[in-house]
């Protein structure tokens, strides 16, 4: 319990280098995630420093249309995060229910991803910003569109400053809020 309700999104990384057991375990326990008919509609991508900078260059020529209005970019520079994990999802145009299906199963792997990632001591970021819906960073990512697509990108690395620094973000809804009860 703890675990889940203590897992934090990060949003700034040291730069040491997380442990490919790390990583392994981290898909092993997505593997287990449930899924539709044991359908397994997923692929976990682990990219390095050389497609994370082709990634950034797509980023730099995308966001000169989302400058903000004083010139300057809000993103992060992509560089900076030590460890990237591409995420895609079967797709299956002729059925769009167990597509559908088949996305809430990778969701269920991606958070299983991140609590272990978190339960090692490293911290995580699920993103899916519009540079991850183009097909050029399908291309880049070996990504065949006509048999998946990516679902985003989990950035992963030991926060800056520590975990327990982590911003608690706490949720406006409480049980009380979201539970509803029938007889």
């Amino acid at each position: 319990q703890a675990l889940l309700v203590g897992r934090r999104t990060i949003e700034a990384f040291d730069q040491t280098p997380v442990s490919n057991d790390v990583l392994y375990r981290a898909v092993q326990s997505a593997i287990a995630a449930p899924n539709r008919s044991c359908s397994e509609p997923w692929r976990f991508i682990q990219v390095g420093p050389e497609t994370v900078r082709a990634f950034a260059g797509l980023k730099r020529k995308l966001s000169q249309s989302m400058e903000t209005a004083d010139g300057s970019s809000s993103v992060l520079d992509w560089t900076k995060v030590p460890g990237w994990c591409v995420v895609t999802t079967k797709i299956n145009p002729n059925d769009v229910e167990v597509e559908l299906e088949d996305l809430k199963s990778v969701c269920c792997g991606i958070q299983n991803f991140m609590l272990s990632m978190w339960s090692e001591g490293v911290g995580t970021k699920w993103t899916s910003g519009p540079v991850q819906k183009t097909q050029e960073f399908a291309n880049l990512c070996q990504v065949d569109t006509t048999f998946e697509r990516v679902v985003g990108c989990i950035w992963y690395g030991y926060a800056a400053g520590g975990a327990k620094y982590a911003d608690p973000r706490r949720r406006k809804k409480t049980v009380a809020n979201v539970l509803s009860q029938l007889p």
